[in-house]
């Protein structure tokens, strides 16, 4: 049986982290869950077909840890100015029974944008929920 998704925005927690970056982190989830091909949809938060659907999981993203890198620092050096991001992820069913449950990382600690760190993380949760057996029954 295959399953559908909805990915639920992202929740910062107790954490100030900026729109544009909660935004990037859910995009690049949608992207990367796409990619692996694992559910035969994916679905955004608050799209009404996913009601019809009858397997269907939704994911949920907490943001547990959060230091902003630099960027000019990690041109200059490659020991400081790392972005880590740490997240808990939960597949969870329609009930809310929570199926899978990890803690996530995405770091950028060499070149790249901050942003680089979203996709990493979103690589990340992708690649953990495809490889985890999870029991639904």
């Amino acid at each position: 049986m295959q399953w559908s998704v909805q990915v639920d925005r992202v929740n910062p927690g107790d954490l100030e982290i900026a729109d544009s970056f909660q935004v990037a982190i859910y995009e690049s989830l949608l992207e990367e869950l796409n990619k692996t091909k694992q559910f035969k949809q994916v679905f955004r938060d608050g799209d009404r077909k996913a009601n019809e659907v009858p397997n269907l999981l939704v994911l949920k993203t907490t943001v547990e840890k959060y230091t902003p890198g630099s960027e000019t620092r990690r041109a200059v050096t490659t020991v400081s100015g790392a972005t880590k991001l740490t997240v808990r992820s939960q597949l969870l069913t329609r009930e809310g029974k929570i199926v899978l449950e990890r803690t996530v990382n995405g770091d950028v600690r060499f070149f790249g944008s901050n942003l680089r760190a979203t996709h990493n993380l979103a690589r990340n949760i992708a690649k953990a929920t495809k490889q985890s057996r999870w029991d639904v029954g």
